[in-house]
């Protein structure tokens, strides 16, 4: 089959899946209004890689089929696969301003790396390595739109999920010949009310213990989203319900794409589609061992980067637009901008550079330089937001509804509205786009999930620096030393 277009992505997802939002079940969420947007822009992105003057940059002709599948599926072999594969992400990356943080290409780098190390899945009491290939291919060859839920949500944040009192977090409790039965809650799926299966991992920052219960919560699965007893629990949207026009909150209407909270209701996880099995050695291991989230970070650090430069262009042209470009101050803010941009592009291409060989015959890319990415670029993010709030200061505040200059007042609107580089229309346009991108629940929402996308921040930060080797660096200081006191004589 190979890539599919948008049309067949959006009759994919019209099916009887359990949806529910603001009190309501979805009845579909290709056409509800806090949904199809972000069905709208997934399918924009099938359609994209089936262009014409696309195809060779966004696909590559599949190993088994010949037929073309998307290049987020490949596993790199050298250096040069890594920089093609990068290209490819940043196509969509730019088409959604950095801002659709959930699209395939993330999860189609983490399944082909599960492909490449499949026997990382096997074990002494287990052997479920040939279900992760098997998938691998199933994904890549038919196009399948995953998202994950790695994280239990815990009721009580100072313990384990195998320690919280309460039955809460999804867990197993049974099995037989079909495959086993789950029970409770994981989040945090974004995509997932759009999207076509959801593939349930360990996170890599919440490590189970040995202890027997714990064995209850080690499991690995990916499951169609319209699984019977399945429930998808959606936050709101995040526009405003009563906007004038869909210029008002022009990203949250094309790249909201929703979070749920995943209830698995007696959910049967077929054999087939299980990857980890009360397996607790395997389910620590499988992000370390397979490079997972070495290579998602060389996705998101490439979404991050045309966040970085959507937001740098977005800032300059409003500072251009009322001549505050003419200040001192906010030409350093702006060189900011630019820097930010830059650090991550060098951090990005260093780690193809520097790659090494990998499970499989495959590379990977240098964990080091994405990690700078990944603990520095949320808080450049926000800084970003109030740079941009910084240059559009009052304007922000005042700027009306698009719909305004449709109105009986168009021309009082067309007068006064008006800024020193552009007319009316075209300020109410881009201080309404600026608004979303740094004042909104849209914004809000983005600024969160930067901070939490790769993990607890500072669970993950306190890992890397635990597992950075600190011996070459101590023995540095410490013969700098000797040498300098030796020369005392």
């Amino acid at each position: 089959m190979g890539i599919r277009t948008g049309a067949q992505y959006l009759d994919g997802i019209r099916d009887d899946r359990e949806v529910w939002c603001d009190g309501e079940r979805v009845k579909d969420v290709t056409t509800d209004v806090r949904f199809a947007g972000g069905a709208k822009t997934m399918a924009e992105l099938c359609d994209l890689q089936n262009q014409p003057d696309m195809i060779d940059k966004m696909t590559y002709e599949s190993p088994t089929t010949g037929d073309r599948v998307g290049l987020s599926f490949i596993q790199p072999k050298s250096a040069e696969d890594l920089t093609h594969r990068r290209k490819m992400f940043k196509i969509w990356s730019d088409y959604t301003c950095g801002m659709f943080g959930r699209s395939p290409d993330f999860m189609n780098v983490m399944l082909s790396s599960y492909g490449a190390a499949s026997d990382a899945f096997d074990s002494e009491q287990s052997q479920f390595g040939k279900n992760v290939a098997a998938y691998y291919e199933y994904a890549r060859e038919n196009d399948v739109v995953t998202t994950h839920a790695l994280v239990s949500p815990q009721v009580d944040r100072s313990r384990a999920p195998d320690a919280q009192v309460k039955d809460i977090a999804a867990r197993i409790v049974g099995d037989n010949d079909k495959g086993f039965i789950i029970n409770g809650v994981r989040m945090l799926a974004t995509l997932a009310a759009i999207a076509d299966e959801i593939v349930v991992m360990p996170a890599p920052s919440y490590p189970l213990t040995d202890a027997e219960e714990a064995k209850t919560h080690a499991f690995g699965f990916v499951i169609p989203v319209n699984t019977p007893g399945l429930k998808l629990i959606a936050r709101p949207w995040v526009v405003h319900q009563n906007a004038g026009s869909p210029m008002d909150y022009p990203l949250a209407n094309h790249f909201d794409d929703s979070d749920c909270m995943i209830l698995f209701d007696n959910v049967l996880v077929p054999w087939e589609k299980t990857f980890i099995y009360r397996d607790i050695d395997v389910y620590n291991n499988a992000q370390k061992n397979t490079h997972t989230h070495t290579h998602t970070s060389h996705q998101f650090a490439t979404k991050d980067l045309a966040k970085a430069e959507f937001m740098r262009d977005l800032a300059i042209t409003v500072a251009r637009s009322t001549n505050v470009d003419q200040f001192l101050h906010i030409q350093n803010q702006l060189a900011e901008l630019i820097h930010v941009a830059e650090w991550v592009e060098s951090c990005i291409r260093t780690s193809e550079i520097d790659c090494f060989p990998g499970p499989g015959g495959t590379v990977v890319p240098r964990r080091e330089s994405l990690q700078t990415v990944k603990f520095m670029f949320p808080p450049q993010f926000r800084r970003a937001c109030e740079i941009i709030q910084t240059i559009g200061a009052g304007g922000l505040f005042m700027v009306p509804s698009f719909k305004m200059l449709d109105s009986d007042l168009s021309p009082e609107i067309e007068k006064y509205f008006q800024a020193a580089n552009i007319d009316s229309h075209e300020r109410i346009r881009l201080f309404r786009l600026a608004c979303d991108a740094a004042l909104t629940s849209f914004s809000g929402r983005q600024q969160l999930y930067e901070r939490y996308f790769a993990g607890d921040p500072v669970r993950s930060s306190a890992g890397y620096a635990n597992s950075f080797d600190k011996e070459p660096s101590i023995a540095r200081i410490t013969a700098l030393l000797d040498r300098w006191e030796a020369e005392l004589g």
